[in-house]
């Protein structure tokens, strides 16, 4: 019996020992890096140094981050294969079935992982809260290895790390955002435009969705200078751009493309639909009235409008709807091209009017 419990007692000196033995590597590898996380401030650096150490210490089938800011999510994901099931987890634990995902994938090699199932057991991923507040994030992981006590502390670690990177890297975006905008006009500068609406076009053709630009310019503009002064015309801009911005959805952005011409990109929209509010937008100028100096100005815009279809790039889509632009101020003016006249004989577009009008009325009260 003795003998026994000598044994035994041996055994357990052993475990113990070898757990302190791991529990120490652990820590040493999550120290090393935590200085790696700490020296990054791009996201997808961030999450590849976080997904290399929790497969370094528990060895994982699958890692997950999702963060939804605003109307938008991301997702980041390894193995790619968990793709399609992993953004349906996410959508019911964010309740966001309605928005769109833009998927990063953290690795490219699946050669590894080939012969495995694409599905994974719903029941034993593990989840855990990020950030809580204006975004919300969480991280997903289904580890290979059992949750020991001092894993809980590890991946408490990682958290609080990534918590502190995300923070750091959303005020980035914020500066990023406003250094992105004319101040006097509180519309997004050309030289922001190129990279935004290059975004929003791969996105739309990666997810065969729509994407339309409108681009508008106020007629007889440089009378307005001419005539009042150039602080006059200043005011003009604001009032115009204030307007345009009231008239249009969050996802919607308007851009200063020229001295007093404007580009609108329209993410998920179609050419029916643009048309339908450029029209709208017309109107809306035509019957406003800026006051400055005691005058009443009232001005007209020019309006063209091309949707992305079969077009490969920014430059042939901003080339075409130039093209349209310059065709309505040469039919003189306060013109939208394409009109309203032809769509209207096209029985699909007929039937989407009222919709696409309570659609942008909706989005406006919202914004």
């Amino acid at each position: 019996m003795r003998d026994l419990k000598n044994l035994l007692n041996q055994v357990v000196m052993a475990a113990t020992l070898a757990y302190r033995t791991v529990r120490g590597i652990d820590y040493q590898v999550l120290s090393q890096y935590i200085l790696k996380i700490n020296q990054h401030a791009d996201i997808d650096a961030i999450l590849l140094e976080i997904s290399h150490c929790l497969k370094d210490i528990l060895g994982y089938e699958l890692f997950g981050f999702a963060l939804k800011n605003g109307c938008s999510m991301d997702v980041w994901i390894d193995p790619r294969r968990f793709s399609t099931q992993f953004t349906d987890v996410v959508a019911r634990d964010f309740e966001s079935q309605n928005i769109g995902f833009l998927v990063h994938h953290l690795t490219d090699a699946e050669a590894e992982n080939s012969h495995n199932s694409d599905r994974f057991d719903i029941n034993t991923l593990i989840s855990y809260k990020v950030i809580d507040n204006d975004c919300v994030a969480r991280l997903y992981i289904l580890p290979k290895k059992n949750i020991l006590s001092h894993h809980d502390t590890i991946i408490s670690t990682i958290i609080q790390s990534l918590n502190l990177a995300l923070d750091k890297n959303l005020s980035i975006q914020q500066l990023e955002h406003a250094a992105a905008l004319d101040p006097s006009l509180i519309v997004t500068t050309r030289r922001a435009l190129c990279s935004f609406i290059a975004s929003d076009i791969a996105y739309a053709q990666r997810n065969g969705g729509n994407l339309s630009v409108i681009m508008f310019d106020l007629d007889n503009f440089k009378e307005v200078n001419d005539l009042h002064g150039h602080m006059a015309g200043d005011s003009v801009l604001r009032e115009i751009s204030a307007l345009i911005r009231s008239s249009i959805r969050r996802s919607d952005y308007i851009a200063r493309y020229g001295g007093e011409e404007f580009l609108l990109v329209l993410p998920d929209t179609n050419l029916y639909f643009a048309v339908q509010l450029a029209d709208k937008l017309r109107k809306k100028i035509e019957e406003n009235t800026v006051r400055h100096g005691g005058r009443a100005l009232t001005l007209t815009a020019s309006f063209g409008v091309a949707s992305l279809e079969n077009k490969r790039d920014v430059n042939s889509l901003l080339k075409e709807v130039d093209e349209r632009l310059y065709k309505a101020k040469s039919m003189g003016k306060n013109n939208v091209v394409p009109s309203l006249l032809p769509c209207f004989a096209d029985r699909t577009f007929v039937s989407q009017i009222h919709t696409v009008s309570r659609n942008y009325v909706n989005a406006s009260q919202v914004a």
